[in-house]
């Protein structure tokens, strides 16, 4: 460790208080969102484990022929938890590559799977439809909440690293200044 050059005051510097008060930019929306969801999907899921098994049970075995369906409920079980986590984390953290994360997971696989639930799967009924219409209303609010966190995190904390570097960088001009070194522009 070195010694500075320069006669150093000890104390606090007042124009560092502006870049303490923080704003926090955590969605709180987002946050209920993510916090109330998994309740949705356990009843989600079951709706669905009893219209597949009540359609397509015959005897001992279960004849589905919906290959697409099984693929699309094999990625939405994989990256279901990888997507609350990130958006959890990404929210509460303030980290915006966690929250782009997110959001690109609502928009695949999530988001495919709900749009082919409404539409693509065999043996639709008005059940289906009204289950389906909810969840991708649900999933459209998470994304669309995911992307406004995203700006706004983004713009914030752009802003204030930009103050810190410009107070950061006033203390060295004014450093240089008293030692005479540099233009008084």
């Amino acid at each position: 460790m070195t010694l500075p050059l320069h006669p150093v005051q000890p104390g606090f510097d007042p124009r560092l208080r502006n870049l303490a008060d923080r704003k926090i930019v955590s969605n709180v929306f987002l946050q209920q969102l993510l916090f109330y969801r998994p309740y949705f999907d356990v009843g989600w899921l079951l709706f669905w484990a009893v219209f597949i098994f009540s359609n397509y049970w015959e005897g001992l075995t279960l004849n589905d022929n919906d290959i697409v369906r099984t693929i699309f409920f094999l990625f939405w079980f994989i990256t279901e938890p990888i997507r609350y986590y990130a958006g959890m984390y990404g929210n509460l953290q303030e980290n915006v590559p966690w929250l782009i994360m997110f959001v690109l997971l609502c928009i695949f696989p999530q988001m495919g799977t709900h749009l082919y639930l409404l539409v693509g799967t065999f043996r639709r009924n008005a059940r289906t439809k009204a289950v389906q219409i909810v969840a991708l209303a649900l999933q459209f609010l998470d994304l669309g909440a995911g992307i406004y966190t995203v700006f706004s995190m983004y713009r914030k904390q752009k802003r204030q690293y930009y103050l810190f570097e410009y107070v950061l960088n006033q203390r060295a001009r004014e450093r240089r200044m008293a030692a005479g070194i540099g233009s008084q522009r």
